[in-house]
């Protein structure tokens, strides 16, 4: 009886040592900030645990698309992309459909003979893009008639004026200028840009092609129920509604700009649905636009090099100039700009939180 009380001391003292011991591992190991709250504070072992990182999914990470041994065919690449981009355009023009896009891409992938791995990795992201622009023309079906006046009235109240009208009342002169055409052609780079950066991406590093066609497909889909939700008319249909004067919808294009990007001479999958003419808020003009340019900067920020600051401030003319283009045409109002702008950068944000939470490929 007696020899029971210093074991019990004993016993007790060794399980204390060996918690001591715990609580020091626990302060003093370092830990991956990437992954946890921030810093391990070292007030105490309760607070350490708080802070432990969150168990991984277990992703592999993606292999990349390694040239090794290919670099000698990067310039019959080159020539094959640009002979099938050219191909596509003269057919179809510069609205490149998703299963146009699919085919444009397809042959340099060929020539690098990564065509098998290109196939698993942008066919899932074109059926995406395909069916986005379908639910674009359901929402249309589902809400045939928009709203005109709360985005013209905050127009007015936050410009004092309307700038689609101000632009078209000085500048457009009834013959094509210039500046017309290079509307125009900013107009069709909603369909090239964002498809070219996504494959560029892919070359570089699969994990980035994924998280940004990851919130390509995020943006686009949320767009499109504002769409149902909120069918907001444009300017050019505000002033076909009497809402507006001197406002007309530029340029005189058969293809509508609101709508999934096709001629009406070819067949594609994408015109299924019919287009949806009044899909202003938020402007996906501006909102691929502006997404591009974030992952873009966001990649160039790391690039260690004198002239890395100039690059991004000449990438952000793109998502500028493009909002400019939407509003001189009369297809936007600069409020649809700014909505697009936040839907992009809320998309890029989502997205990067997910990966972060899930310790997907980076």
């Amino acid at each position: 009886m007696d020899e029971s009380g210093p074991a019990r001391c004993i016993s007790s003292c060794l399980r204390n040592a060996r918690l001591d011991r715990v609580r020091f591992a626990i302060e003093h190991e370092a830990v991956d900030n990437e992954h946890t709250l921030g810093p391990v504070p070292s007030h105490g072992a309760a607070e350490a645990i708080a802070v432990l990182p969150r168990p991984a999914l277990g992703v592999p990470s993606l292999p990349r698309v390694r040239l090794r041994g290919r670099i000698g065919r990067v310039p019959l690449a080159i020539l094959t992309l640009f002979a099938s981009a050219s191909v596509v355009t003269w057919s179809d023009g510069l609205s490149w459909t998703p299963d146009r896009m699919l085919l444009i891409f397809l042959a340099p992938a060929l020539v690098l003979r990564r065509g098998r791995r290109y196939l698993r990795d942008f066919v899932p992201f074109a059926v995406l893009i395909f069916l986005y622009a379908e639910c674009r023309g359901l929402a249309h079906v589902i809400s045939p008639h928009p709203y005109y006046r709360p985005q013209l009235w905050l127009e007015r109240h936050l410009f004092g004026i309307v700038p689609a009208q101000w632009l078209q009342e000085h500048f457009r002169h009834g013959a094509r200028k210039w500046y017309d055409e290079a509307a125009a052609g900013l107009l069709q780079l909603h369909y090239i840009v964002p498809p070219f950066f996504a494959f560029l991406l892919w070359m570089k590093r699969r994990a980035l092609f994924f998280r940004f066609a990851s919130s390509l497909a995020l943006l686009s889909f949320a767009s499109s129920v504002i769409f149902a939700v909120f069918p907001a008319a444009p300017p050019w249909a505000a002033a076909q509604a009497g809402l507006l004067q001197h406002v007309v919808k530029l340029p005189d294009l058969s293809a509508d700009v609101s709508s999934a990007g096709l001629s009406h001479h070819s067949f594609s999958l994408a015109g299924v649905v019919v287009g949806n003419p009044y899909a202003a808020i938020p402007s996906l003009h501006a909102a691929y636009a502006f997404l591009v340019f974030l992952v873009a900067a966001s990649l160039l920020v790391r690039w260690r090099h004198p002239l890395r600051w100039p690059v991004i401030a000449l990438c952000s003319l793109y998502p500028l100039l493009e909002g400019l283009a939407v509003v001189y045409t009369g297809n936007h109002y600069v409020v649809d700009i700014v909505f697009g702008f936040a839907f992009a950068a809320a998309s890029l944000a989502v997205t990067n939180r997910l990966w972060r939470r899930f310790s997907l490929p980076a």
